[in-house]
């Protein structure tokens, strides 16, 4: 009876713990790299974000003026584009918001826009791929070989050590 209850009493701490560990974490979320909350990121400094960490890895590389000022280009058409990304965001859930907000919404224009959505994602999606191609043509073969690295680090968790 005595380690029947043990068991119990371990299994409700452990339960306790859970609940204030996923309780905790709803309340102030996991934070991100700049010391924010994940979701901040996708407000107006999301922008500012990402250029940070691309400039971090591309300090790394160690580039020469000429393409110093191709990737400050780049830089320049990233932003512009996320900038173009987070108004069309605003207005999509402008719209969505406003269409909710009726007696009777129609869920199916709701459906079609978000179909038509769904459908601009690989040209976003191709667009940045090939601003990442364009900075890596105009890279000489030590910077490629380093970005392949990098790459392959990130994609193999193994590697990683997490401090």
């Amino acid at each position: 009876m005595k380690k029947r209850n043990k068991y119990i009493i371990g299994a409700a701490i452990l339960s306790f713990a859970v609940v204030v560990g996923i309780g905790a974490t709803l309340a102030h979320g996991p934070r991100g790299s700049w010391g924010k909350p994940f979701s901040c990121h996708h407000g107006e400094d999301m922008a500012d974000f990402i250029i940070w960490k691309m400039d971090r890895h591309v300090k790394e590389l160690n580039l020469n003026q000429a393409q110093s000022q191709e990737y400050e280009k780049l830089k320049g058409e990233v932003k512009a584009g996320i900038a173009e990304a987070m108004e069309r965001r605003r207005e999509f859930r402008g719209m969505m918001r406003s269409e909710m907000e009726k007696e009777n919404p129609d869920l199916n224009a709701l459906a079609n826009r978000v179909k038509e959505r769904v459908n601009n994602i690989p040209d976003m999606v191709s667009k940045h791929i090939d601003l990442f191609l364009r900075f890596y043509n105009m890279l000489d073969e030590g910077q490629k070989a380093q970005v392949i690295e990098m790459i392959r680090w990130r994609m193999d968790p193994a590697q990683r050590q997490l401090p």
